[in-house]
C-alpha cells in the first residue's frame, strides 16, 4: 500500500513539495545531463542507474577495467551540488573527488 502525503510529490525516492517539484524535475534532469557530460571526459563508459533504489537514481562513471570511479546521486543534495560545481566551473573536480 502506498502512503498518501498531502502537499508532496514522490521524484525517485524522495517527497518534494509540490510548489517545488517542477523546478526539482528540471534541476535534476539538467544536473542528470550536466554530470553525464562531465564524467564523459574522465570515464571510459558512463550510465544512469538505481532507479527505485532506497537511495534514487545515480549517475555512475567506468574505467576501462568496469571499475566505478565516480559516482554522485541525483537526489536533493546532489541535484544543487551538480549545479553550483557547474556554475562555479569545478565540476569535473567535484566528480573525480566525489
Amino acid at each position: 500500500m502506498i502512503k498518501k502525503h498531502p502537499g508532496f510529490e514522490k521524484v525517485d525516492a524522495y517527497l518534494i513539495p509540490k510548489k517545488e517539484a517542477g523546478a526539482y524535475k528540471r534541476d535534476r534532469k539538467a544536473a542528470r545531463k550536466l554530470a553525464v557530460n562531465a564524467m564523459r571526459t574522465f570515464c571510459e563508459r558512463v550510465e544512469c542507474g538505481l532507479h527505485g533504489g532506497e537511495d534514487g537514481e545515480a549517475v555512475m562513471g567506468f574505467d576501462k577495467k568496469g571499475e566505478c570511479i565516480a559516482f554522485i546521486h541525483l537526489d536533493p543534495d546532489g541535484v544543487p551540488a551538480i549545479l553550483e560545481a557547474a556554475e562555479q566551473g569545478r565540476l569535473v573536480e567535484m566528480l573525480k573527488t566525489a
